[in-house]
């Protein structure tokens, strides 16, 4: 009787690893067709909506993303520029980075590159109707960050990243 509920549990757990690995390739197949070949220039509108707050803080400008960066222009509500590589994010004119950035700079470039083997490996890939849905793996990453949504058919046109506190960030993209 043991043997055969032990048997049970196996086939179960197995059958629920399919149906993930299943997922994960319908995600990353999805992943595949967002994906555009760099450099791409992009416009952004962008809405983040902080708890507490009536009314979300918006802002526009444009994104270069090339291999290895992206340059973050807001131009709305007010000038400044970002730029964002592997080694952090950094404002114009700083050679610094900003603290603690070099994680969320990986993160972001990998994204917004639509890099599968990075998203593959930090975060768990499901599909919403046009939407790939990114859950982190990692401990440190879950407790800021609940989920993330790059959304589109045959480009992003939209991500959406929810935080466990509560504040979500939406961001419109369109070509230039």
């Amino acid at each position: 009787m043991m043997r055969l509920l032990v048997a049970m549990m196996l086939l179960m757990v197995s059958a629920v690893i399919a149906a993930e690995d299943k997922m994960t390739l319908k995600a990353l197949s999805a992943l595949e067709k967002q994906s555009e070949p760099l450099p791409l220039s992009l416009e952004f509108s962008q809405k983040k909506q902080l708890s507490g707050l009536p009314r979300p803080l918006v802002s526009a400008g444009q994104l270069d993303i090339r291999k290895d960066e992206i340059v973050w222009t807001t131009e709305q509500p007010q000038q400044q520029q970002l730029t964002i590589n592997r080694q952090g994010i950094f404002e114009q004119g700083n050679e610094d980075s900003v603290s603690g950035s070099d994680t969320i700079a990986q993160l972001l470039l990998a994204i917004l590159q639509q890099d599968e083997a990075v998203l593959k490996q930090q975060f768990r890939l499901s599909l919403e109707q046009n939407c790939v849905v990114m859950v982190p793996e990692a401990d440190a990453l879950a407790s800021v960050i609940e989920k993330i949504h790059s959304c589109g058919i045959d480009s992003v046109e939209l991500v959406e990243l929810f935080e466990q506190n509560g504040n979500t960030t939406r961001i419109e993209l369109s070509k230039r």
